[in-house]
């Protein structure tokens, strides 16, 4: 049943007897929770990436500016790579694009000389402050239709489907399933 107050494509509407026919290996619930899931992801990332362009930074620029900031201290690229779930080579370009903007420079501490640090430029400090405050107000206005309890349960919902996908066999999974049975044209 589709929720009145849901816009009209925040449920697919599946017929839940035939998908399960269809694909027996698959759940309707789960395959609608997966798209709105999708839209919802695709939607949150245009208005991030739609109110904050005047910035010129890239989702991951901006994360990785925020994250430094946040530690309070250089970061090694692997750290950073870890933190921002890229890799090494990911970080190594975005690097080069923020030291071109002269938002962070590398630095070798001069305990061991063989580490390079990223840190923050002096330029890069109140462009943080600035897109900061922006995306916090951005998220508060596209999660206000939640109460207080309704946001914590869905960050605790996504953290757990999260942490639940990264336990996944993947392979395994896909190696397992059940062909699509297609229903006869009429």
């Amino acid at each position: 049943m589709q929720d009145e107050a849901a816009p009209a494509d925040a449920r697919s509407g599946v017929d839940r007897r035939r998908f399960a026919r269809e694909f027996p290996s698959a759940d309707a619930a789960a395959t609608e929770c997966a798209q709105s899931l999708m839209l919802a992801a695709s939607r949150f990332t245009d208005a991030d990436n739609r109110g904050l362009r005047r910035h010129g930074l890239s989702i991951a620029a901006r994360i990785l500016l925020a994250t430094i900031e946040g530690a309070g201290t250089p970061l090694a690229a692997n750290v950073l790579a870890e933190r921002l779930l890229v890799t090494g080579a990911s970080i190594t370009s975005l690097v080069d694009t923020l030291e071109r903007k002269g938002l962070v420079r590398r630095v070798r501490p001069e305990s061991d000389r063989r580490v390079v640090l990223v840190e923050l430029t002096d330029t890069a400090q109140p462009l943080i402050d600035e897109f900061l405050a922006e995306v916090t107000a951005l998220h508060a206005a596209e999660f206000a239709i939640f109460s207080l309890a309704e946001r914590e349960e869905l960050a605790g919902l996504l953290g757990r489907l999260a942490a639940h996908i990264a336990t996944l066999d993947v392979d395994e999974i896909v190696k397992t399933t059940k062909p699509r049975r297609r229903p006869r044209r009429r």
